[in-house]
């Protein structure tokens, strides 16, 4: 699993089960709303909402006639401009977040156990293309991480961008019933430390 957070990306390998490998990487969402800012020279601010609304990591998934509006700089008038130009900016950022994982799943020795493909999450493996940039980049099948079975405020947390949270909320209500298997862990104990905070979390507003 590939959470591309803000300022990190995080990656946990699965085998049988539970979480064997867990590494944190120091490129993440925010490294593509830069990119855009310098590449388009538009403020760090506009540059993120061109990536949530514009944002596309394969150029050939563009259309030649697409344009998008670039505010500008000191209060000179915005700029119209090849959607295409945006996603040659953000294309090898999104291959080098994959890369990256690539090698540190290797550098694990991790390669030849995960199969069953990939799943990404996070705000920014909403963007359009990144599935199919991680599949080019990584060999392996992948999809989206999207919470599922969520009551309440599922129209709101239903995206990617919460999985995380919701996905750890209900492995703490799941280890309060005693539904979870057991699980192996390895490295620090930081997923144990996460758990334990959720759990109390959990109990703190239900």
């Amino acid at each position: 699993m590939i959470d591309i957070g803000g300022g990190t990306t995080d990656l946990a390998v699965f085998v049988n089960g539970g979480v064997w490998h867990t590494s944190v990487l120091g490129i993440g969402g925010n490294h593509l709303t830069n990119d855009i800012a310098v590449g388009l020279r538009t403020p760090v601010g506009e540059a993120e909402k061109i990536k949530i609304k514009y944002g596309c990591a394969v150029s050939s998934m563009i259309h030649e006639d697409e344009t998008i509006e670039v505010p500008s700089v000191g209060g000179r008038p915005p700029r119209v401009i090849p959607r295409q130009i945006l996603t040659e900016i953000i294309e090898p950022r999104a291959e080098e977040i994959f890369s990256l994982s690539s090698r540190e799943i290797t550098r694990a020795g991790y390669e030849e156990m995960i199969p069953s493909g990939m799943v990404i999450t996070g705000g920014s493996s909403i963007m359009e293309g990144m599935v199919e940039v991680a599949e080019k980049v990584m060999g392996l099948p992948v999809r989206r991480g999207i919470p599922q079975n969520v009551g309440g405020l599922a129209d709101i947390v239903s995206s990617p961008m919460y999985a995380t949270g919701v996905g750890l909320t209900l492995y703490a209500l799941q280890e309060e019933k005693g539904e979870n298997p057991p699980r192996k862990l390895s490295g620090t104990h930081l997923f144990e430390k996460v758990l334990h905070r959720m759990k109390g979390w959990f109990k703190e507003f239900f």
